[in-house]
């Protein structure tokens, strides 16, 4: 909209909430720390267990919620899908339940707080509404 004139560069610029963009930016360092300190690479080998007992599924359901709960459901979803894909390749299981649960379980679990995806950053940034009163409300709907 800018390149054709349509807003002027400096509205355009006033339009972006920098805290917004600041938190997602600093949920995405959040996740490459746990990525480099092998948490899921810990996670793999809890879920080879997991399926072992049946529990896959399940367990992949639990822990997308939680995540996204806490990080953005998006990065949530970057980060689960390569894991997914390779875990049920090696496991020799159709990917397609297994994809599905991380959507819907990151979409669920980012319901509960402020940090769960962008809407509710805003929603936080402009009410001015705490995280534990957030989290409140909302957690029992997640």
């Amino acid at each position: 909209m800018v390149v054709f004139r349509i807003v002027p560069g400096e509205q355009a610029i006033r339009a972006v909430d920098f805290s917004t963009i600041v938190l997602l930016f600093a949920m995405m360092l959040v996740v490459g720390g746990l990525k480099l300190a092998g948490f899921f690479e810990w996670k793999r080998r809890t879920y080879f267990a997991a399926a072992e007992a049946g529990m896959l599924l399940p367990a992949l359901i639990l822990t997308c919620g939680v995540l996204s709960a806490f990080f953005v459901n998006d990065i949530v979803c970057l980060v689960m899908v390569p894991f997914v894909l390779v875990l049920t390749q090696k496991l020799h299981l159709p990917p397609l339940a297994f994809l599905l649960a991380v959507a819907t379980s990151s979409n669920i679990g980012s319901v509960a707080t402020i940090t769960g995806n962008p809407q509710n950053m805003l929603i936080g940034s402009y009410s001015g509404i705490g995280y534990r009163e957030f989290l409140f409300h909302l957690g029992p709907v997640a």
